[in-house]
């Protein structure tokens, strides 16, 4: 369990679990918002993509062993990991090519800057909390100009809780309550993994895929429409560069099996959204007032802008970052975009800096052109304590020196 890690500097004791917000059955905006979703937006993963990491913060910590001393690109995404990073003392340089992720971190370091762990987590939308908005125009000065523009201008999803706006979010949220009229309660907290062990959840998974209806219509509709259905579960760049998503949604079951069996409540991404409880992780890594005043204290040393992750390192004064966090932006670029980014991480990291970077394939996109992999008893151990389950590939290698 995370509770039990131990990274430099960071103090892993648990805070009490936040009180659930909703019960999968009672939920009946899941499906409602994600089809609501799917017909205002079109492009699902345009606007807001991910409110909140898809990785393990434990595992990014332990991949990247960021200190005082370090200096740290990476993309952006939902601001979550790099504003972590500051906590350690790292000076921090983020990019991403979506201004709306841009606009989503400014407001959460505007957010830390001003709020204790607990305002902070009302405003978000984690609990409740009476007046969002009036929080937002008091704290949004301290945002970059263009940034708190675009955040004025979808003011919606202030009001909605911003973390709840994002689409994997919503995804999760429409797969429980879909999941939720396929077993009775007993099996679904099974699943929620309120309670039973990994060995349990395979047995009912399998029995579940048994039936006909999963069998003779469910399983082979996603096989017949996988090249359509991609449009709406998976980011459209990737969709246009990869077939991967193609083959998971064909496979649905067999690809999220990890998922299933694991168990919701163990998992730091699938734990709110599915459950309505904060996972320990985010209370060891980021939601905590200590580790709020030392995002406080660094905030001068973190830069976000709206700029494609190759241009903003090719941007960057030669040799300079000791570490570089690429999240699986791997994942949505050509072969051509590939070199370019290789060429880019050369010229920007120092040698020997850490790359972390992981893949929906279950292939090394960069490989040993990047440099060295760290050593193999470290790189085991991230995959034998990854509690996402998500990405088949995770990869940590040093530039060449």
């Amino acid at each position: 369990m995370v509770s039990n890690v131990s990274i430099r500097g960071l103090d892993p004791s648990p805070l009490p679990i936040e009180s659930p917000r909703f019960t999968p059955r009672s939920d009946a905006t899941g499906l409602r918002a994600f089809v609501h979703r799917v017909i205002d937006e079109k492009n699902l993963y345009g606007n807001l993509a991910f409110a909140e990491t898809c990785e393990s913060l434990a595992l990014i910590h332990r991949a990247l062993d960021v200190g005082p001393r370090d200096r740290v690109a990476g993309v952006t995404s939902s601001g979550d990991v790099l504003l972590s990073m500051v906590a350690r003392g790292a000076k921090v340089i983020g990019f991403d090519a979506n201004p709306a992720q841009t606009a989503l971190a400014h407001f959460k370091l505007a957010a830390i800057q001003h709020l204790d762990v607990d305002a902070y987590l009302g405003l978000m939308g984690v609990t409740e909390a009476v007046d969002r908005t009036k929080t937002f125009d008091r704290i949004s000065r301290a945002m970059p100009t263009v940034e708190r523009a675009a955040m004025i201008a979808r003011r919606d999803w202030i009001e909605e809780g911003v973390l709840n706006r994002g689409m994997t979010h919503k995804i999760i949220r429409a797969m429980v309550k879909s999941f939720s009229r396929l077993v009775d309660e007993d099996r679904l907290q099974l699943f929620l993994g309120h309670r039973g062990t990994p060995e349990e959840r395979s047995a009912v998974l399998d029995e579940v895929l048994s039936r006909p209806f999963v069998r003779l219509m469910l399983a082979p509709l996603l096989r017949r429409f996988n090249a359509q259905l991609k449009w709406l579960f998976f980011p459209h760049r990737i969709c246009r560069v990869s077939t991967r998503p193609d083959e998971m949604i064909a496979e649905f079951f067999e690809t999220f099996r990890p998922l299933f069996v694991r168990g919701g409540r163990d998992n730091p991404v699938l734990c709110r959204s599915a459950t309505g409880l904060v996972h320990d992780e985010w209370r060891t890594f980021l939601y905590d007032d200590a580790i709020f005043a030392r995002i406080r204290d660094g905030a001068d040393q973190i830069s976000m802008t709206t700029r494609e992750l190759t241009e903003g390192l090719e941007l960057l004064p030669e040799g300079w970052a000791t570490a570089i966090y690429l999240s699986n932006v791997p994942d949505y670029l050509t072969p051509d975009g590939l070199d370019a980014l290789v060429a880019a991480i050369h010229r920007a990291g120092a040698p020997g800096a850490r790359v972390l970077y992981f893949s929906l394939c279950d292939e090394d996109r960069l490989g040993a052109r990047l440099g060295p992999r760290i050593p193999e008893a470290e790189h085991q151990r991230l995959y034998a304590d990854d509690n996402v389950h998500i990405y088949p590939s995770i990869e940590v290698r040093r530039t060449a020196r």
